[in-house]
């Protein structure tokens, strides 16, 4: 089988800067703009769950789209758009709005081992 697109130059052109624009509303719409993700609190979990959905969203939008038309313009010119959106929001979400500086994720929600666990043999036994 062969890999050829059934779109001519100038609508291979045309058909990326629509999938572009398209991946631009993924983001926009399950996300907002990058100026309201900076203005939040650094790394927000519910803006990091919007970006990542926003994410597979517009990957399985480019996908399509290339093996639909069997264009790797489209694939290039989308795929850089996702890259080029996801920097851009990433640095919105982790940067402290008041600096502007990038912030570690709170280290309250980073993952600590339990301590001062009963054994589940010896739960409940008394003595």
């Amino acid at each position: 089988m062969s890999w050829k697109s059934i779109l001519k130059p100038e609508a291979s052109v045309t058909a990326g800067l629509a999938t572009a624009i398209g991946v631009f509303g993924v983001y926009q719409l399950n996300v907002g703009n990058v100026a309201m993700a900076q203005a939040t609190p650094s790394n927000h979990p519910v803006l990091e769950s919007s970006r990542k959905k926003a994410g597979y969203m517009a990957m399985a939008l480019v996908a399509g789209m290339v093996l639909l038309t069997k264009d790797a313009n489209i694939g290039i010119v989308g795929g850089g758009t996702i890259i080029a959106m996801e920097l851009a929001y990433r640095h919105g979400i982790m940067a402290e709005p008041m600096t502007g500086k990038i912030q570690n994720p709170n280290p309250n929600t980073v993952y600590e081992p339990a301590e001062n666990v009963v054994a589940f043999p010896f739960q409940g036994a008394t003595g």
